[in-house]
C-alpha cells in the first residue's frame, strides 16, 4: 500500500509525506526532488503507527516540526514530528488522542491559525461536522485541545479548510445528502472561540472529494466531485469578514470521475489538479483562472 494522504514542502528540494503504507499502518517519508523535476528520491521513512492510519492532514509548525491529524483504530489522533532540513532524520515527538471512538475516516483538514494554534475540520461522532482547535509548542512536545464546535449535526465529510484572513476561515465540505457546502468561520488567535459566520449550499446533488485554494484576497477555487462523481471546478468570491459567499463560475472538466482531488496554485493564474479519474487511474489537469474567478 502507498496511499499518500498529505505532502508538505520542507525546503527548495525536500518534501515530507504522510500516508497509509504496508498493513495500512501510518508512515512518514521524506523525499528530495530535483529542480527540473526529473528525479525523485526517497530519503528515509518512519512507521509511526501500527494501529493503522485512515487519511491524514499534515502542516508545518516551524522549521523542523510538523503536525499530523489522522484516524486509527482508537480514534482521532494529533501527532507531532521533527524532520531535519535535509530529510535524513524523522522523529515522532508527541501524540494526543482527541476523539476516542470517532470514525476512522475523519476527512481531516488542518490549518494554522497563528504561531502555536491550529484548527482541524473533520467528521466526528456520527460523521457530524466538527472544528477543533489545538495549541502546539514550537518543538512539538506539548499538544493541547482548546475548543470544539459541532457545526453540522447531519454530515461533515470531505473537508478542505483554508485561511481567509487573520481570523476568518473558509471550509468546503460534504453536508446533508452529500451536498456541497461552503462555510465561513471566525477563529480567535488563541483558538478559544470558533464562530460560524455564513453558509452556501453550492451543489444540491453531490459535493465530495473537496480541495479549495485561495486565488486572491476574496476569490477561491474549489475542485470537487459533483453529479455522478464528475469533476467540477468552481470559483467563489468571499468577503474578508466571511459574511458573504457568492458562486462566480462553474466548469465541468471531467465527465467520468474526479475523486481524491488535490489542487495547487502554480502562479498567479495557473492551477494544477491531481485526481483519480475513470477506472481510478491517476490524472493531472491544468487550468487558467483569472483573479476575478471567471473561468474561461
Amino acid at each position: 500500500s502507498g496511499r499518500f494522504n498529505s505532502l508538505v514542502k520542507v525546503d527548495a528540494d525536500t518534501y515530507v509525506a504522510s500516508y497509509q503504507g504496508q498493513s495500512q499502518d501510518g508512515f512518514i517519508s521524506t523525499f528530495t526532488g530535483s529542480a527540473d523535476g526529473t528525479s525523485i528520491t526517497e530519503v528515509t521513512r518512519l512507521e509511526h503507527d501500527t494501529g493503522h492510519l485512515y487519511q491524514s492532514s499534515l502542516v508545518q509548525v516551524d522549521s523542523d516540526t510538523y503536525l499530523c491529524a489522522y484516524g486509527n483504530n482508537s480514534g482521532g489522533q494529533i501527532t507531532t514530528f521533527t524532520v531535519s532540513a535535509d530529510g535524513s532524520t524523522l522523529t515522532k515527538v508527541q501524540t494526543l488522542l482527541h476523539g476516542s471512538g470517532m470514525p476512522k475516516q475523519g476527512y481531516w483538514s488542518l490549518v494554522q491559525v497563528d504561531s502555536d494554534t491550529y484548527a482541524l475540520a473533520y467528521a466526528g461522532t456520527a460523521s457530524d461536522g466538527y472544528i477543533t482547535t489545538f495549541t502546539v509548542s514550537a518543538d512539538g512536545s506539548t499538544i493541547t485541545e482548546v475548543a470544539t464546535v459541532e457545526h453540522d449535526t447531519d454530515n461533515g465529510t470531505y473537508n478542505s479548510i483554508v485561511q481567509l484572513d487573520s481570523d476568518t476561515y473558509v471550509l468546503a465540505y460534504s453536508g446533508t445528502g452529500n451536498d456541497g457546502y461552503i462555510k465561513t468561520f471566525t477563529i480567535s488567535s488563541d483558538g478559544s472561540t470558533i464562530t460560524e459566520v455564513d453558509e452556501l449550499e453550492h451543489d444540491t446533488d453531490n459535493g465530495t472529494y473537496n480541495s479549495i485554494v485561495q486565488v486572491d484576497s476574496d476569490t477561491y477555487v474549489l475542485a470537487y466531485a459533483g453529479t455522478d462523481n464528475d469533476g467540477y471546478i468552481k470559483t467563489f468570491t468571499i468577503s474578508s469578514d466571511g459574511t458573504s459567499i457568492t458562486e462566480v463560475a462553474s466548469l465541468e472538466h471531467e465527465t467520468a470521475k474526479s475523486l481524491y482531488n488535490s489542487l495547487v496554485q502554480v502562479d498567479s493564474d495557473t492551477y494544477v489538479l491531481a485526481y483519480a479519474g475513470d477506472g481510478e487511474d491517476g490524472y493531472i489537469a491544468t487550468f487558467t483562472i483569472p483573479t476575478d474567478g471567471i473561468v474561461p
